[in-house]
């Protein structure tokens, strides 16, 4: 099921570059993640809720350029749980984790069925400062062997990066 915030677009300053969230898309297998959405009434504060015990999965984060859907970074393949045991090894990841966290609920393998929060500004301190300018697409895919989806919940952001002078 997918799910498509397109609110006005949310500027995020890191150095000096200007990271602009164009949209953001949640979807979902719901078959072990039931619905995967943005809260009502919120900017950043999003919630899913897991129907089936996810013992084990990898996460898949790849970022294309969107004219011409040529891929600028890939990483697959991260032992989802290794990364929830201990998020400081992964350097990048573990700060955008940080950032994902709702009131310090951090998640444990294995993910129990229920409902879960994340907030959405973690997105910003994945943006490298090297980061050249122009629209990109960012994608996470959340994978499990079990499913016979290709994901079991996805988040892609479209985004514009601006140089400041």
């Amino acid at each position: 099921m997918k799910y498509l915030q397109s609110p006005q677009p949310m500027i995020f300053k890191k150095g000096n570059i200007e990271f602009i969230l164009e949209s953001l898309e949640t979807n979902c297998d719901q078959d072990y993640v039931e619905y995967f959405r943005k809260v009502p009434n919120t900017k950043l504060l999003y919630t899913f809720r897991v129907v089936k015990l996810a013992p084990a999965f990898t996460i898949e984060i790849t970022v294309k350029v969107l004219k011409t859907q040529r891929i600028f970074y890939k990483m697959e393949n991260i032992m989802g749980c290794d990364f929830l045991n201990n998020p400081v090894l992964f350097k990048v990841f573990g700060e955008t984790y940080k950032h994902l966290v709702v009131n310090g609920s951090y998640f444990k393998c294995p993910i129990k069925p229920k409902v879960y929060y994340l907030k959405n500004e973690g997105s910003v301190s994945l943006i490298p400062s090297v980061h050249p300018p122009g629209r990109f697409q960012l994608s996470m895919r959340v994978k499990m062997a079990e499913s016979r989806h290709p994901f079991v919940m996805e988040m892609l952001w479209k985004y514009k990066i601006v140089r400041i002078k």
